[in-house]
C-alpha cells in the first residue's frame, strides 16, 4: 500500500472547516477508508456508511489530532472502530477446540493481490476481523482483544484459525 502524503497547510485547513481542503483529503484517502472498511465487514454498503461515518467524524474531531502528520493513522484507527461496531452483531467467534495449528506451514505457491484478499473475504467474520486488526493492520493481540471484547488467548487463537483457513482457501483457489 502506498504512503498517502498530506502536507501541514491542507490539515490547518481542514481543520478550519475549509470544505474544498475537506473535500481534497476525502479524495486523498477515500479509497484507504472504504479498502479498510470493507475488510472488516466484507459488505459494500456496510463499508460505505462506515466510510461516511469515518469522515464525519474526521471532520468534527481533527482541532484534537495532536500531531498532524499522524493524521492517516488516526483515521485508519477510527475507520476500524466504527467497522467494528457496525459488525459487533455480525461478528461470532467459532470455537476451536480441535483444530490443529497449522500456523506454521509454509505456503510455497504464488498468488497475487486478488487472489488473497478474495480468500480474506471468506473468512468467518471474527477470525476476518482479528485478522485485519492483528496481521494487517498491526494492533497487538491486547489491543486487538479490547477492541473485539474477547481475551487476549481467543485473540491469538482466531489469528491461528483464520491463517491455517487462509492457506487452505488459497491453495483450494490455486487449484481452481
Amino acid at each position: 500500500m502506498s504512503q498517502i502524503q498530506t502536507d501541514q497547510e491542507l490539515i490547518e485547513k481542514v481543520i478550519s472547516n475549509d470544505r474544498k481542503a475537506q473535500f481534497q483529503l476525502f479524495e486523498l484517502t477515500k479509497r484507504l477508508v472504504y479498502s479498510l472498511a470493507f475488510r472488516i465487514l466484507n459488505d459494500e454498503d456496510d463499508a460505505q456508511d462506515v466510510l461516511q461515518d469515518t469522515y464525519v467524524e474526521v471532520f468534527q474531531q481533527i482541532k484534537k489530532l495532536s500531531h498532524p502528520d499522524a493524521l492517516i493513522s488516526w483515521m485508519k484507527t477510527i475507520t476500524m472502530r466504527k467497522a467494528i461496531q457496525k459488525s459487533k452483531k455480525q461478528i461470532r467467534f467459532e470455537p476451536l477446540d480441535g483444530v490443529p495449528d497449522e500456523s506454521h506451514d509454509e505456503l510455497n505457491s504464488w498468488f497475487d493481490a486478488e487472489l488473497l484478499d478474495q480468500a480474506i473475504r471468506s473468512l468467518p467474520a471474527g477470525s476476518r476481523a482479528v485478522f485485519m486488526l492483528v496481521a494487517v493492520e498491526g494492533y497487538p493481540h491486547q489491543e486487538c482483544a479490547k477492541l473485539l471484547g474477547i481475551s487476549e488467548s481467543t485473540s491469538k487463537s482466531q489469528l491461528n484459525y483464520a491463517k491455517g483457513l487462509l492457506k487452505k482457501r488459497i491453495k483450494t483457489l490455486l487449484q481452481a
